[in-house]
């Protein structure tokens, strides 16, 4: 077969290269197109035409195309008319609303003890769970059961973000054959106790270093631990880092507007008392009551869109989404409309999210 410089081909070839430039461009591309055709190079993309830039009109101005109509501009001199005679500006005569002026309500200790009374006969979380070390390793198993029933846990690799006790680590290696890991900031006693050969305790923050290799996991699990991260997107980035391609992470986390979210159900009794009570007026309380003053759980302030933006920012798939909610209470909900009317009703009754996040295997 002859080669690219003898011919027919090459002739083809060489004319082409000494044609004159043709003036308009679909003449290029098909000169161009024919040349690589004959050579049998992959055809070149073209780039679309350079947009025209708009010129600047006089002073300096450069308006872009919006889709809007096109209006002209009104004379300069043109004189525009001023109401006369009127006073009293700024003053009501009457509103429909008072929401936004924070009303009449006094947000203090008082009104905080006065719920509580109020409460105490239906509070938001009837039975709070025990933290006795029997109930926690009983939790552990049900929560492990939970998990693996969603996305399969038997002999994988697993890391526990947030692991308190252990308690779900020691379940995973022990029951599910995993080789069980568990990373929190705080060192808990029972690690000692607990770890073995396929169960690992690390005291790290994971948002600023982790001690583990990237895609090393094939499932991540988290239990209402998420809502107290510093930096949840940084926590979240890592996630992704350590799973392998094709990992899940199943990510349970309590949302900021939601009724529980204080942490303080098992003294307060009615919902919200983060959003309506400052930590310096719950301190007051505590102190009242003659206890330590802890004020509200220390609780980031994403929402159920934060986690879906920072997983689609990251390039998780969300396999599967879910929420736990508390009907709000209506009555409650109208008296202190001033404050809770800043928020949507669907995050107010929104007190849990749990979200499934794959990382693909590209």
């Amino acid at each position: 077969m002859s080669s690219s410089g003898t011919g027919w081909r090459g002739a083809v070839i060489r004319g082409l290269r000494t044609l004159p430039e043709p003036r308009d461009e679909a003449a290029i591309r098909m000169a161009i197109a024919v040349r690589d055709l004959v050579a049998g190079r992959e055809p070149a993309p073209f780039a679309r035409p350079p947009k025209p830039v708009p010129r600047p009109e006089p002073g300096g101005l450069i308006r872009k195309p919006t889709g809007l109509p096109v209006v002209p501009p009104l004379p300069e001199d043109r004189e525009w008319q001023l109401p006369q005679g009127i006073t009293g500006s700024g003053r009501t005569v009457s509103s429909l609303y008072t929401t936004g002026d924070g009303g009449s309500q006094v947000y203090d200790v008082a009104l905080l003890e006065k719920l509580n009374a109020e409460y105490q006969d239906k509070p938001l979380v009837p039975s709070p769970p025990s933290y006795s070390d029997t109930a926690l390793a009983a939790a552990a198993q049900r929560r492990v059961r939970w998990v693996d029933g969603m996305v399969g846990l038997a002999g994988k690799r697993t890391l526990e973000i947030g692991c308190g006790n252990g308690f779900e680590v020691w379940s995973l290696a022990h029951n599910l054959g995993c080789d069980a890991h568990g990373v929190d900031v705080t060192h808990y006693r029972p690690w000692d106790q607990l770890q073995g050969d396929r169960v690992h305790f690390e005291c790290a923050d994971l948002s600023v270093a982790t001690p583990y290799e990237a895609n090393s996991f094939d499932r991540v699990l988290s239990f209402t631990v998420w809502e107290h991260v510093t930096h949840p997107y940084a926590m979240l980035k890592a996630t992704y880092d350590l799973l392998k391609p094709g990992g899940l992470a199943w990510i349970r986390a309590n949302l900021y507007a939601g009724p529980q979210a204080s942490h303080r159900y098992r003294d307060i009794f009615f919902p919200w008392p983060h959003l309506l009570f400052t930590d310096e007026v719950v301190r007051a309380w505590d102190v009242q009551r003659g206890r330590k003053p802890i004020g509200h759980a220390w609780v980031n302030r994403l929402s159920w869109l934060h986690y879906e933006y920072y997983a689609d920012l990251l390039g998780f798939e969300v396999a599967h989404r879910a929420y736990t909610e508390t009907p709000i209470d209506e009555e409650f909900y109208t008296r202190f409309e001033d404050v809770l009317g800043r928020y949507p009703r669907a995050d107010l009754q929104r007190d849990y999210l749990l979200m499934v996040l794959r990382k693909p295997l590209r």
